[in-house]
């Protein structure tokens, strides 16, 4: 019965030596960890929202073509590889910045944006509670951009669908059927995803910017299906690849073609149907006249993640604009009152 016992304290003292000298050695905040997690999650969200809003903007460089937003760093990104903000408009610029400032999209990103930079800087303080702070108040400015995207991807993508139902029915094309058929089961599902976002805790913005995003996806592949369905429905058979005639030597020359991505394929393909008023540039919402039409170019420009003509990079701009001083002077202690002199007092 001793030996048990004794056995049994022996196995507890050597597993507490071994827990004890584990958690000492290797152990990490969970702040800490949880907030390198947020940063990641707010820089993906940064850079993925900054293309859909971009393009809701007015134009504001008359004369810019398309251009990809892959690789553009966010504010904290650039403060970490040595470039620091100017805080201010570069010169030259003070006319486009004033058109910028006058938009409320665009506010709402300079606001996330600079958040974030604050919670980037008191986590590398090591000041985890107001890196927090930061952290999620850039995700409550995002979680309001991302409605609002989400809104008009719906809008749009049910507008190109119903515009382009009359003419696959009159064409009686079953490619472009099924592609109305895909897109319209997307546009769907990608308003569940707005109903679930929307009626989600209203202080669960991680849960919020998940739905949402993931809701933006799915619209843009519906608007995907339904550029595609015009597309089929006004292409000849006798030009679609599924009813050519294709010999060997098309097979053997086949990788000698020249390799054009998905994206320049489509956009050729719009701009010709385009040219030869076979598709309209501009489409309308039926009612609501021609104030807003949707742009099939834009759209798809959007849908491959280019910020479209004379459009101009949010990320880009809002990083001119970040403060390093707003930092410090968002959790300064308030002024002390003057006393006053009149013996009010006494």
């Amino acid at each position: 019965m001793g030996s048990r016992y004794t056995r049994i304290l022996l196995l507890t003292i050597a597993a507490f030596a071994v827990f004890g000298t584990s958690n000492r050695v290797s152990a990490v905040s969970p702040d800490q960890t949880n907030l390198a997690i947020l940063i990641d999650e707010n820089k993906i969200n940064l850079k993925f929202i900054n293309i859909c809003v971009s393009n809701l903007a007015p134009p504001l460089e008359e004369g810019a073509g398309p251009k990809p937003q892959a690789g553009t760093p966010t504010a904290a990104e650039n403060a970490q590889a040595g470039q620091k903000p100017t805080g201010a408009a570069p010169a030259g610029q003070e006319e486009l910045y004033k058109k910028l400032n006058s938009i409320d999209n665009y506010r709402s990103f300079k606001k996330a944006n600079q958040a974030d930079f604050n919670g980037n800087m008191w986590y590398f303080q090591s000041n985890y509670s107001l890196s927090y702070k930061n952290l999620k108040a850039a995700q409550g400015e995002m979680k309001d951009i991302f409605q609002v995207v989400h809104e008009n991807y719906i809008r749009t993508a049910r507008i190109l669908l119903e515009a382009a139902s009359p003419m696959i029915i009159r064409s009686n094309d079953k490619i472009a059927q099924h592609l109305l058929k895909l897109g319209f089961r997307d546009l769907k599902s990608s308003e569940d995803n707005f109903t679930s976002a929307y009626n989600s805790s209203p202080y669960q913005f991680r849960v919020k910017l998940v739905l949402f995003g993931e809701g933006i996806k799915i619209a843009r592949r519906a608007r995907r299906f339904a550029l595609l369905a015009m597309i089929a429905a006004k292409t000849p058979n006798d030009d679609k690849a599924e009813f050519q005639f294709v010999n060997l030597d098309d097979v053997r020359n086949a990788a000698e073609k020249e390799n054009i991505s998905d994206y320049d394929r489509i956009r050729n393909t719009l701009i010709d149907y385009i040219d030869n008023e076979l598709l309209s540039q501009k489409i309308s919402a039926p009612g609501e006249g021609k104030d807003n039409p949707v742009d099939l170019l834009e759209v798809h420009d959007d849908n491959y993640s280019f910020i479209t003509n004379a459009r101009v990079s949010f990320l880009e701009k809002s990083n001119e604009e970040i403060r390093i001083d707003d930092i410090n002077r968002k959790e300064s202690l308030p002024p002390v009152p003057a006393q006053s002199t009149n013996g009010a007092g006494k």
